[in-house]
């Protein structure tokens, strides 16, 4: 007989690891470990890791953090319809469009706009917070965007959101992460988490230089490309550097990246025209786009790097945001 067990799979970054440990505190605590698996993702690959775990191996399957699109959706619901409760907990401003469909056919849906999926769970799930927790749902606002004026919650964001983003797919160091909040110890005092952020932060910083020196100025946005070598040595830092780029030229940015086969677009927009942006490119290349106003990515075919950057360097290309036509779908 197989085992069956109760599997949590989380957005692989700050927002998601602080997730999983509220879920797991606070609700699956009579569980965890032994009948819990946790398993983190990237939008692209959430049905690929979520197929990991297949319906007949699958007590429940609980999704923190990641953004729900039409492709995840139809994959969901062959897992509600074999009677296996999935819960969705999620501040995406694009999973708005699937998150009803998916209630109406069974699913356990908390979902809404807020500044993280931990302040969501707490608002929306009446959880009373102890002052550790406290501490990491601020963590995770920050990591999502957020001001602070603590010097303390600020430097520890940095940490963890530099720690987890330099190797995204480092799921047993995500996994360590969880164990040590639900242990209810000091996350800057791990030696473990340092070490990454040191090195994470050089990377960054390298990163973003190279960023600004390869951009290609069109005004109101820069757009910079990266070939798959340069990805690997980066890794998943590219989300970080475009926020810090788009603060340092007060300008939207648009990073394009080659990785394994397809072609991966960050944006950030203090305007709040990410989603517009991704739409766009989406419109001309194909592929599927999610995130928020302020911070989206796009996830396109295997085509080739230059022919995307010199399409996307062409002005016309941004004519329906500068004349506001454009609308998310």
């Amino acid at each position: 007989m197989t085992l069956k067990k109760h599997v949590v799979i989380a957005h692989g970054d700050c927002d998601g690891v602080i997730s999983t440990f509220l879920y797991i505190k606070h609700f699956m605590m009579d569980a965890y470990p032994d009948h819990v698996v946790l398993g983190f993702t990237q939008p692209w690959r959430a049905i690929i890791e979520i197929g990991n775990f297949p319906i007949h191996k699958c007590s429940s399957l609980a999704l923190l953090d990641v953004a729900i699109d039409k492709d995840l959706f139809s994959f969901l619901v062959n897992y509600i319809m074999s009677g296996v409760p999935v819960t969705i907990i999620d501040h995406h401003y694009t999973s708005s469009k699937w998150i009803e469909k998916l209630r109406e056919i069974g699913a356990k849906i908390v979902w809404g706009l807020a500044p993280s999926t931990p302040s969501l769970m707490v608002s929306k799930l009446s959880i009373t917070l102890n002052p550790y927790e406290e501490i990491l749902v601020r963590v995770a606002d920050v990591c999502e965007g957020s001001e602070c004026n603590d010097s303390y919650i600020s430097s520890l964001s940095d940490k963890v959101k530099l720690a987890i983003s330099i190797d995204p797919s480092d799921i047993n160091f995500m996994r360590e992460l969880v164990d040590i909040m639900l242990k209810g110890y000091d996350l800057s005092s791990y030696e473990k988490l340092d070490i990454k952020y040191r090195k994470a932060k050089w990377l960054l910083k390298r990163l973003v230089t190279i960023a600004q020196e390869r951009s290609i100025d069109l005004g109101s946005v820069i757009i910079s490309g990266f070939k798959e070598a340069e990805t690997r040595i980066f890794a998943g830092l590219f989300g970080i550097a475009a926020t810090e780029l788009s603060r340092k030229c007060g300008k939207d940015v648009i990073l394009v990246r080659k990785e394994e086969s397809k072609i991966v677009v960050t944006v950030r927009s203090p305007r709040g025209l990410a989603l517009e942006y991704c739409r766009l490119i989406v419109s001309v290349f194909g592929g599927k786009y999610g995130g928020h106003r302020e911070a989206a990515s796009a996830t396109l075919p295997d085509i080739n790097l230059d022919e995307v950057i010199s399409r996307l360097r062409d002005s016309s290309m941004w004519r329906p945001i500068a004349e506001g036509r454009s609308r998310d779908e």
